[in-house]
């Protein structure tokens, strides 16, 4: 089970002097503090970090928690409008970063650019609970929007499918989303849990996702793989969340399923719905 939220604002010129990354609230699932996010004891761990900007240098995360320790400063980073290819995400996975329920978690930011700059940085939180491969057919099925985005906000927008899916109960293992100046999108589940999984976003047809962030390589349990997103029936499936730098209007993604059951109801899936991971 993983859950991702979004800092950015803009930090002042100075090489390598770092500035904090303020902490988007609006949409968001997680209690602003002061100008970083309150930890969530369902989700005590640090997943990834991915950032971007035209001149981004180094991003750090800071907690109380991780004192007396250095912060950790992660590079190297994206620089550019968009991620590059293949992005650069930083996997925290098996680093032990556990934060304390309750305390504060910040981003600070550099850059060498000779005037203020906008980082945008995405951070993943997660549970800890080790991913496990569902059973079931595979298959990833291709979807179109036609929203206007709201620039430098998450904006709602709904998915559809070019073929209907079968009735039945599936798991999302893996997702792509596309749109001109997409930078990161999440997940809004129609079914429990409230957490809102996402990733990296591409502004090209040929522009790498992260290796974890697809469905691909659940046969092998590759470490990299991020597990399973939710779960939804057919006609839930969920919404997509993205945040793009400009109102682009034409959004198409990808969702990789496992077809769980063919069930309709909850009272016919073995044990219910499955837990996300």
């Amino acid at each position: 089970m993983y859950h991702v939220e979004l800092f950015t604002s803009a930090i002042p010129t100075g090489a390598n002097i770092f500035g904090q990354i303020v902490y988007v609230q609006p949409d968001a699932i997680l209690p602003k503090l002061v100008n970083g996010v309150q930890v969530a004891p369902g989700l005590p761990r640090v997943m990834f970090v991915a950032g971007v900007s035209a001149n981004l240098c180094h991003v750090r995360i800071q907690a109380p928690s991780m004192l007396p320790f250095p912060y950790p400063t992660l590079d190297p980073n994206n620089r550019g409008t968009g991620f590059e290819s293949p992005p650069r995400v930083h996997d925290l996975r098996d680093r032990n970063i556990i934060l304390a329920p309750t305390e504060e978690f910040d981003v600070f930011a550099s850059h060498n650019a000779g005037a203020a700059q906008q980082p945008y940085v995405l951070v993943g939180f997660w549970d800890g609970v080790a991913p496990q491969r569902p059973t079931g057919k595979y298959f990833s099925v291709h979807w179109t929007a036609a929203q206007t985005l709201t620039a430098a906000n998450w904006t709602l927008v709904t998915p559809l499918f070019d073929q209907g899916l079968p009735a039945g109960f599936y798991a999302l293992i893996g997702a792509r989303t596309y749109s001109a100046t997409a930078l990161f999108f999440r997940l809004f589940p129609a079914m429990a849990p409230l957490w809102r999984p996402g990733g990296i976003a591409v502004q090209a047809y040929d522009q790498l996702d992260p290796p974890n962030q697809r469905g691909h390589d659940i046969e092998s349990l590759a470490p990299g793989w991020w597990g399973t997103w939710l779960s939804f029936y057919q006609n839930v499936p969920p919404q997509v969340e993205i945040f793009a730098t400009a109102a682009d209007t034409a959004e198409e993604g990808w969702f990789d399923l496992v077809l769980l059951s063919g069930q309709t109801s909850i009272q016919g899936v073995a044990g219910g719905p499955l837990p996300t991971a």
